[in-house]
């Protein structure tokens, strides 16, 4: 009996956690389900449901999901610049200083490898720049303002 009830209760829970981490139909830019993507999400597809259950448990059985997040396979998109993006951060922490004086400028060797870690064409740098310098006080919220914020501020510049 009380092995019934643990089962009961595991399916309930496994129904509620896969609701959980739903979206809305069509809110899948990848062409996958809750479950995420993997070989779960090529047998069982992004149907909404318990059948993302299965394709859970079959990205857990077989590790594909971890696999493809790492080679960009089996559904997944690979992170392109990981290493990069970690140096972006390194390297915005220990210069914030240099970084707003050379946006305030909007010229600067701090700049410059910021251009560099982001893989941003020479062609195209005066224009970022001119866009980071114009956008200065939205980069540079506050004297207290976080390196990770400034990132995401700079990103949200150059990407509008």
């Amino acid at each position: 009996m009380k092995r019934l009830i643990v089962a009961t209760v595991a399916v309930i829970s496994s129904f509620m956690i896969a609701g959980l981490g739903s979206a809305a139909p069509g809110d899948t830019p990848n062409n996958y389900g809750a479950a995420g993507c993997g070989l779960g999400s090529m047998v069982f597809g992004s149907e909404a449901g318990p059948v993302q259950i299965l394709a859970a448990t079959t990205n857990g059985t077989f590790g594909s999901q971890t696999f493809g997040i790492t080679t960009g396979t089996s559904n997944c998109s690979k992170q392109a610049k990981f290493a990069s993006n970690e140096r972006l951060n390194e390297f915005v922490l220990a210069n914030m200083d240099n970084l707003a004086k050379d946006i305030a400028i909007g010229h600067g060797e701090s700049l410059d490898t910021f251009a560099e870690l982001m893989a941003i064409s020479v062609e195209k740098r005066a224009v970022v720049y001119a866009k980071l310098q114009a956008n200065f006080s939205n980069i540079f919220t506050s004297e207290k303002v976080e390196s990770a914020d400034v990132i995401d501020n700079m990103f949200a510049i150059i990407n509008a």
